[in-house]
């Protein structure tokens, strides 16, 4: 999982926005089969994300239980985003408050106007990152999801035996 939360903050560092964000909305839903793949990509993206990054988006200062972003909102985006191209995910089956949910560069973060979201890209990736990394303490234990994270890509940067005396530089 490394792999992935360090192209994330490399690609704030060096404001490649829709890289990090299409990978920061991909991560919860590899943590979320690394943990249970026999659950669809929905229910584990939705669980994945109301258990690490929900407790981010509750607020009661707006009243009791109020939510910037649900699990369902941001699955939806991910799958808008990711299909699409796109911030709508009035499409989406999934969603949940939202109707979009647009990033930004500004310090403006977690700002809600009755159906839309503003999120700062780099606060939003970074909360994803730190949420991977509190489910990684949590799964420390967890072999069979050690053993899952052995088939996660790995892009190769050294010259490598691709098979039995097939060597690729």
């Amino acid at each position: 999982m490394e792999r992935f939360l360090s192209s994330i903050t490399h690609s704030i560092s060096t404001q490649n926005w829709y890289a990090a964000v299409a990978l920061a909305l991909t991560v919860p839903d590899i943590c979320g089969w690394l943990e249970d793949p026999t659950k669809g990509s929905r229910q584990r993206y939705t669980e994945w994300f109301d258990k690490y990054l929900l407790p981010k988006y509750k607020n009661d200062f707006f009243g009791p239980g109020f939510t910037f972003l649900t699990g369902s909102d941001c699955y939806a985006l991910r799958c808008s985003f990711l299909h699409e191209g796109a911030d709508d995910i009035t499409r989406q089956r999934a969603r949940e408050v939202l109707s979009q949910i647009t990033f930004s560069t500004t310090g403006s973060h977690l700002i809600k106007i009755n159906d839309i979201m503003l999120l700062n890209v780099s606060a939003f990736c970074t909360e994803v990152c730190d949420a991977v990394k509190s489910w990684l303490s949590d799964m420390e234990t967890r072999q069979e999801m050690k053993d899952r994270m052995k088939e996660l890509i790995s892009i190769k940067i050294e010259p490598f035996m691709l098979a039995p005396g097939v060597k690729v530089s």
